[in-house]
């Protein structure tokens, strides 16, 4: 008799696990953008893990190179929701106020660095001026330069900014049309294994910190309650990416089809959580007036950044993760 219940639990187990995962296979599907990089890694384990499906979600991710594409797949309403840095938040935002973001998922304080061929030419600032420095044009690439150039009072010195897209910076460093190139992983590791010897000129941790984050519509066809499950699922990976990271990073290995020496080069620099913290909204402040700045974005459009940030969803997350 213990035995036949027993069975007959398991197989009561077994058809209510494929009832749920047949009542979530008929729901209308998420979709999310997702950025094709290691800084997307609780959607794809949460993916890989059967997250989603756990919290009665159908996700479908779209996967697109870079936050820029991501977020213009969202506005365009190809997606319900979206990853990217916050400087794509930033500079969207003086265009629009129609999205919000919903939480950060990943930081960094490692991500761009200054590369050369001969970095130790450059190991003391002064050495860089009349050269010419490849960078991204309005981006993270161009506001971690200037960053650096003012923390080191350096912005007298005279130099050459060669505006390049990101596939063309490493060819360009390596055919002698610049001579660094203001860059963000995994281009660092990509140049490494090109030259054998490491590229960084300066240690520039904690000189600048990107974050990926969750964008969402603020007319949004997706329910409170779906939101809601859709945080427990990345919450839920990155509690698995913090008890087990080796086979995270299987995983992704597999996904993104990247070696796993490049994950384990700048793994140690991520910092997995849910988050939106005071630190994300001085941040974009402080990108957005390097903007104005710079005559990149129109002063006459700038917002109040709060507008842009959905501090209410994540809270409410928190306090029923919590029990209150």
């Amino acid at each position: 008799m213990i035995l036949i219940g027993i069975l007959g639990c398991v197989t009561g187990c077994d058809v209510a696990e494929k009832t749920n995962r047949n009542s979530v296979s008929k729901k209308k599907a998420i979709t999310i953008a997702v950025s094709n990089t290691p800084l997307s890694a609780p959607f794809f384990i949460a993916e890989k893990m059967g997250f989603f499906a756990n919290n009665n979600l159908h996700v479908k991710l779209e996967r697109f190179d870079g936050g820029v594409k991501c977020f213009n797949a969202l506005v365009n309403q190809q997606v319900d929701f979206a990853t990217a840095s916050e400087t794509v938040v930033m500079f969207n935002s003086f265009q629009r106020t129609d999205f919000a973001v919903m939480a950060s998922f990943v930081e960094s304080d490692n991500d761009v660095k200054l590369l050369s061929l001969t970095p130790e030419k450059y190991r003391q600032l002064d050495h860089i001026a009349n050269t010419r420095i490849g960078v991204i044009k309005g981006s993270a690439s161009e506001f971690f330069l200037d960053s650096l150039l003012i923390m080191h009072n350096k912005t007298h010195l005279p130099i050459k900014r060669v505006y390049l897209t990101p596939a063309q910076l490493i060819p360009a460093l390596l055919d002698n049309q610049v001579d660094i190139i203001s860059a963000w992983e995994p281009l660092g590791y990509m140049l490494l294994e090109q030259i054998a010897t490491k590229p960084e000129i300066i240690n520039s941790r904690g000189l600048y910190h990107l974050s990926f984050n969750l964008i969402g519509m603020k007319q949004s066809t997706v329910d409170n309650n779906d939101k809601q499950a859709l945080l427990k699922s990345i919450s839920e990976a990155i509690i698995y990416i913090h008890k087990h990271p080796k086979h995270a990073q299987e995983i992704l290995s597999q996904t993104l089809n990247i070696a796993p020496s490049q994950l384990q080069y700048s793994w140690a620099d991520y910092t997995f959580r849910l988050s939106l913290s005071n630190a994300l909204f001085s941040n974009i402040q402080t990108q957005s007036q390097w903007a104005i700045d710079n005559q990149l974005v129109p002063k006459e459009n700038r917002v109040d950044f709060r507008q842009v940030i959905d501090r209410q969803l994540l809270e409410t997350f928190n306090n029923k993760e919590a029990g209150w």
